[in-house]
């Protein structure tokens, strides 16, 4: 099961804050059935995308060259306390959500 990991650093007022995210995903570009590798059957995040109270602030592809349990960080102009949430996407179809909170 995976998990997103987050925190704030530096938050205060009209200042940019360092949100960092990880999730814990495998990242894997090939899979085994039968002790046997699968072709083309890819599981890893290819998209991050985040929000601060509801607005996009920071949007990534990546690609499987990405080791497992990736980490992203970015910077955010805390204007007002609120949410920041972001989304892990993967080629399966999933989406792993972390939230936290900006309070001065």
């Amino acid at each position: 099961m995976s998990q997103v990991r987050m925190r704030v650093d530096n938050a205060k007022k009209g200042e940019v804050a360092t949100v960092r995210a990880m999730v814990t995903h495998p990242m894997e570009v090939m899979q085994f059935k039968d002790g046997k590798p699968v072709e083309k059957n890819y599981d890893f995040i290819n998209r991050v995308e985040a929000t601060y109270n509801g607005k996009k602030v920071f949007e990534a592809e990546m690609t499987q060259a990405v080791s497992q349990n990736p980490f992203v960080m970015f910077p955010v102009k805390a204007v007002e306390p609120g949410t920041v949430e972001v989304k892990f996407h993967d080629t399966q179809g999933k989406t792993y959500v972390g939230k936290t909170e900006i309070k001065f």
